[in-house]
C-alpha cells in the first residue's frame, strides 16, 4: 500500500480534510500531500500514502497550471471570493486586458498575500491577518512560464469576469496575480475561482473523484512510476542487498551523476542514488522498504 494517489480536491474541503478522508479509506496514518489548495479551490491534488510520502519532496518542486477567473470591480482582504470586501468600484470596460494578462509572462516580483500559511518570526502570515496586523513580506521571484485569457469578458452588474490559464514556478499565489492583473489596470480585482489541471506530468484527467475514492474505486501509482521524470537504472539480484543496506554503487552502472531510481528486476523502487560529493561513486539519497 504504497504509492501516489491522484484527487480532484472538491470545494470547501482543505487539502487537510482530504488527507484525513484517505487515511481513512487506506487505513494509514501515513499520507501527505504536495502542494496545498486552498479550501475555495478545486483541482489536482497529490497525495502519497506510506512511503509514497518520502518522495512527495520531489514532487513539490514541479511547475503547476492553474485555470483562474478575476472579478474585476472587487477588491477582498484575502483576495479571493472568501473574503471581506475592501473596495468597489464599476467596472465598463478593460482595454488592453489580454495585453496586460500575457505581459506578466517571465520573471514576476510576488508579494505573498497576509492570508497565508508562510511563516513570519514563528508565525503563519494569516495568524498576523486574523488579528488585523499586517506585517511585511519579502517579495519572491516567480517564473510565470505561460498565460493567456482562455475565455471572453463577461459584464455583469458592474462586474466583470475572465477567466486565464497560467503555467508557473513553484511558489506562485494565483490569488495575487488576479490581485496585480487588477492592479496593473488600476481595477479592483479579487480571484473568483481557482482549478489546478496539472502538477509537473500530472495531469486533471488522471485524478480520481472523492466519490471515486470512498468507493474504493481509486487506484495507486507506484513510487517508480511517479518519480518517472528521474533517469532509472535496473540492478540484478546480486545487487539488491548493496542497495537495500544503503551501500555505494559505483559510477559505470549510471548514465548520469543525477538523482536516478535504482529499482529491482520487477520495477520495484529500491532507493534513490547521486553522487557522492567527495568520492567516485553513487551514495544512496533514500532507501525504500517495503511495508
Amino acid at each position: 500500500m504504497d504509492g501516489v494517489l491522484l484527487l480532484d480536491k472538491p470545494r470547501g474541503m482543505t487539502s487537510h480534510d482530504v488527507v484525513n478522508l484517505v487515511r481513512q479509506v487506506y487505513q494509514t496514518k501515513k499520507v501527505g500531500h504536495a502542494g496545498t489548495l486552498d479550501p475555495d479551490a478545486t483541482g489536482l491534488l497529490v497525495i502519497g500514502i506510506n512511503q509514497g510520502t518520502r518522495i512527495l519532496e520531489y514532487l513539490t518542486a514541479a511547475d503547476k497550471i492553474y485555470e483562474a477567473t478575476i472579478c474585476f470591480g472587487i477588491a477582498t482582504d484575502t483576495l479571493d471570493a472568501e473574503g471581506e470586501v475592501v473596495y468597489e468600484k464599476e467596472v465598463k470596460d478593460l482595454p488592453n486586458l489580454e495585453q496586460v494578462i500575457t505581459s506578466f509572462k517571465g520573471e514576476y516580483e510576488q508579494i505573498p498575500p497576509m492570508y497565508s500559511a508562510i511563516k513570519i518570526k514563528g508565525k503563519k502570515l494569516y495568524e498576523y491577518a486574523r488579528k488585523g496586523i499586517e506585517v511585511p513580506r519579502p517579495s519572491r521571484t516567480i517564473n510565470i512560464y505561460d498565460i493567456q485569457m482562455i475565455s471572453k469578458v463577461r459584464f455583469e452588474e458592474k462586474k466583470a469576469y475572465v477567466t486565464y490559464r497560467v503555467k508557473g514556478s513553484k511558489g506562485l499565489y494565483v490569488r495575487t496575480l488576479s490581485h496585480d492583473i487588477g492592479a496593473k489596470l488600476e481595477v479592483p480585482a479579487h480571484n473568483h475561482s481557482l482549478r489546478r489541471v496539472a502538477s509537473g506530468r500530472f495531469l486533471i484527467e488522471e485524478a480520481y473523484s472523492i466519490d471515486e475514492l470512498k468507493r474504493g474505486e481509486a487506484k495507486l501509482m507506484s513510487l517508480t512510476s511517479a518519480l518517472c521524470h528521474l533517469p532509472k537504472v535496473t540492478i540484478k539480484p546480486s545487487r539488491e542487498n548493496i542497495v537495500k543496506n544503503g551501500g555505494h554503487l559505483p559510477l559505470s552502472m549510471f548514465v548520469t551523476t543525477k538523482l536516478t531510481r535504482v529499482v529491482n528486476q520487477n520495477d520495484q523502487l529500491l532507493a534513490l542514488y547521486e553522487k557522492h560529493p567527495n568520492k567516485q561513486v553513487m551514495k544512496a539519497v533514500k532507501v525504500f522498504h517495503k511495508e
